[in-house]
C-alpha cells in the first residue's frame, strides 16, 4: 500500500456517505485541501465540488472496474450515494456479480492506484491568479418565450476570487441558418459591454464586461443582462443554469404564454449532456394561469444543469446557456 499522506486522507475520506455529507469539509485533510487550492474556513459549496473534480481526475486513468469501484467508494455516484462503506461494498457486489470480499479488494485496490496518481500528478497551480478570478453566487434567469422572439434576463450575483476589473460571460447557441444575425446582448446595469466576439461556424458570443470599479477577493457584484434572439435561431426545448463554478443559489423563471407547451418537468442536477433527454420518471411541471413556471434551486454543482424543460410548444422554445 502507498505510504503517502495522500492515501491516507483518501482512506479517510471514503468512510460513511463519503463526499455525500453535509459537514465535508471537516472530513478533508491538509494534503487534499491543498491540492483542491481550499483555504482555511472555506465554504462548503466551494469544498465539494473541488474535491469531486480532484478524485474525477484521480479515477480517469484506471481500468474500468477499478473505476467503478472508486465511483462507489466515495460515493460519487448519484444514484448510489449509500450511509456506509459497507452499503456500497455490497452494491459494488452485486452489480459486477463478486463476492462482498472481492468488492472490498477492488476497493481498496482503487484506493493505492489513486494515491499513486496523485503523488505522480504535477503540483496544483498556486497564486490567485488560476482561474476566471470570480464565481457567480447567485443568477436569477427569465425565459420569455411570449415575445416576438425569445428574450433572456439574467440577474447574476458574482463573487471575485482574485482581483478583478472585467469578467467573462459565454452564450451559447445551436447554429444557425445562413443569413441569420447574431443575438442582442445588453446590459441593463452593473457593468459596460467592452468586447463581443463571435465563436467561427455557430452562433455563439464571447461577451467582456467591464466592472464599474475594481473588485478584490470576496467582493461581492450584482448585474443584469439582457439576451434578444434573432428571428430564425434555433434554441434549445429547455432552459438551464448550467454552473462552470459551484453556484449557492438559482431561480429559473419561464414564461410561455397564453399557449404553453404539451408538457414541461424540472432539470434539477441533470448531467450537461443529458439536457435535451425526456427522463423516465421525470417531476412534471404545471404552468401557473399566466403560463409562467419558476423554481429555485440551493448548492448548485458545477456541469450539472438546474432548469425546466418541455416538448410540444407551438412557437421558437429553447434556452442560452451560461
Amino acid at each position: 500500500m502507498p505510504d503517502s499522506d495522500l492515501y491516507e486522507e483518501l482512506k479517510k475520506l471514503r468512510r460513511g456517505r463519503g463526499v455525500d455529507r453535509r459537514d465535508l469539509g471537516r472530513y478533508i485533510g491538509p494534503e487534499i485541501r491543498r491540492r483542491c487550492r481550499l483555504a482555511a474556513g472555506e465554504k462548503e459549496i466551494r469544498i465539494r465540488p473541488a474535491v469531486v473534480a480532484m478524485l474525477a481526475d484521480l479515477t480517469a486513468g484506471l481500468a474500468p472496474d477499478l473505476q467503478r469501484a472508486a465511483q462507489l467508494a466515495f460515493g460519487l455516484d448519484r444514484d448510489f450515494r449509500l450511509a456506509t462503506l459497507a452499503d456500497r461494498e455490497s452494491r459494488l457486489a452485486d452489480l459486477q456479480r463478486v463476492s462482498v470480499r472481492t468488492a472490498r479488494r477492488r476497493m481498496n485496490d482503487a484506493l493505492a492506484a489513486m494515491a499513486l496518481a496523485g503523488d505522480d500528478a504535477p503540483e496544483p497551480a498556486e497564486g490567485p491568479a488560476a482561474g476566471s478570478g470570480w464565481r457567480v453566487s447567485s443568477l436569477r434567469a427569465l425565459f420569455r418565450l411570449d415575445t416576438g422572439t425569445p428574450e433572456l434576463y439574467e440577474m447574476r450575483t458574482v463573487t471575485a476570487t482574485r482581483e478583478i476589473d472585467e469578467i467573462t460571460i459565454r452564450i451559447g447557441l445551436p447554429e444557425a441558418p445562413a443569413g441569420v444575425g447574431p443575438p442582442e446582448v445588453d446590459v441593463l446595469f452593473g457593468a459596460r459591454i467592452r468586447a463581443v466576439e463571435h465563436r467561427d461556424g455557430g452562433n455563439s458570443q464571447k461577451v467582456v464586461l467591464e466592472l464599474p470599479e475594481r473588485m478584490f477577493p470576496g467582493d461581492e457584484h450584482e448585474l443584469w443582462l439582457r439576451v434578444v434572439l434573432p428571428p430564425g435561431q434555433p434554441t434549445w426545448s429547455h432552459y438551464a443554469i448550467v454552473p462552470l463554478d459551484p453556484c449557492e443559489s438559482g431561480m429559473v423563471r419561464v414564461r410561455f404564454g397564453a399557449e404553453p407547451p404539451k408538457e414541461v418537468w424540472l432539470i434539477d442536477e441533470v448531467p450537461y449532456p443529458d439536457l435535451g433527454e425526456r427522463p423516465d420518471g421525470r417531476q412534471v411541471l404545471e404552468p401557473s394561469a399566466l403560463g409562467e413556471v419558476v423554481r429555485e434551486f440551493h448548492g448548485l454543482r458545477e456541469g450539472y444543469g438546474y432548469g425546466v424543460a418541455w416538448t410540444g410548444l407551438s412557437v421558437s422554445s429553447g434556452h442560452v446557456e451560461r
